[in-house]
């Protein structure tokens, strides 16, 4: 190989261009843990990091190559990737103090708020019986715009014997649909964190947010898997409340109520005892 001045092969990146490249790329990551695609497939997530190779005018084989020379220097990886933290602290700096995304008053309403009423921890073994693990979540204040993320963490062992496990989220509305995401998951050992986000852009009225923890197609006897730290956010304006009700009232009237009034309509009430229809659907 014909080698530079500096001892560095005709090819590799020099180490202020790979810095460059290595500060896009955690800032890519960062970006990708954010919106909750992080474990998604390679597929989905290349054009982020295409982006990175095309901003810095840099290919994928010149990166890839770049970087099994700087490992196998790591007097010049280390000096190199000092250079990467520095940068990425003052990034950091610039974030925390609203740099880039001042400070937007008229979100401060919005608010983040646990709706998981079930057990964070579920811990299976080979004596386990087998069940998909499935929740359902009802509130009367769940509404139109609201953001719902559900966060856990999840290891199956290698040995477990269940097939195209999956993990699902479900957002249901009082008319018989639903929004519905979900992702596939590895039986290698390895706990991953894992995040989804499901906005309800529909104007119609929420009846619950229900899915699956662990589910999947075929299930031959040996169950090892852990789940922790389940969540499920709820984010929303609090301010906006009032005005969306309205929106989704107007959208939705036939179905629009209070859950607890909407579940009424099918209570058996005693002999005698009417309503008007006009009463039971009025909003809340």
């Amino acid at each position: 190989m014909v080698l530079s001045a500096c001892g560095r092969p005709k090819g590799v990146l020099s180490e202020s261009k790979m810095t460059s490249v290595l500060v896009d790329m955690h800032k890519t990551e960062a970006t990708l843990t954010e919106k909750g695609l992080y474990y998604d497939p390679y597929s989905k997530k290349a054009p982020y990091y295409n982006n990175v190779f095309k901003r810095n005018r840099v290919t994928q084989a010149q990166f890839d190559s770049s970087l099994v020379w700087y490992t196998k220097n790591p007097q010049k990886f280390e000096n190199m990737y000092d250079e990467v933290i520095k940068q990425l602290t003052v990034l950091q700096k610039d974030v925390d103090n609203n740099k880039f995304h001042p400070i937007d008053y008229a979100n401060l309403d919005k608010v983040r708020v646990d709706i998981w009423n079930k057990l964070t921890h579920h811990k299976f073994t080979k004596d386990s019986i087998r069940t998909k693990l499935g929740f359902e979540i009802k509130q009367a204040d769940l509404l139109y715009r609201d953001v719902y993320e559900l966060k856990l963490l999840l290891k199956i062992a290698k040995e477990d014997s269940c097939k195209k496990q999956r993990i699902e989220l479900r957002l249901n509305y009082y008319n018989g649909t639903s929004d519905h995401t979900f992702h596939l998951v590895k039986n290698d050992g390895i706990t991953r964190r894992f995040t989804f986000r499901m906005p309800a852009y529909k104007k119609l009225k929420i009846k619950s947010v229900s899915g699956q923890l662990l589910a999947s197609s075929a299930y031959k006897g040996v169950f090892h898997a852990t789940l922790d730290s389940i969540q499920l956010i709820r984010e929303f304006k609090s301010l906006q409340q009032d005005s969306l009700k309205r929106l989704v009232q107007e959208a939705d009237s036939t179905h629009y109520a209070g859950a607890t009034n909407y579940d009424n309509l099918m209570t058996p009430r005693p002999s005698g005892h009417t309503f008007r229809k006009s009463r039971i659907l009025k909003p809340l």
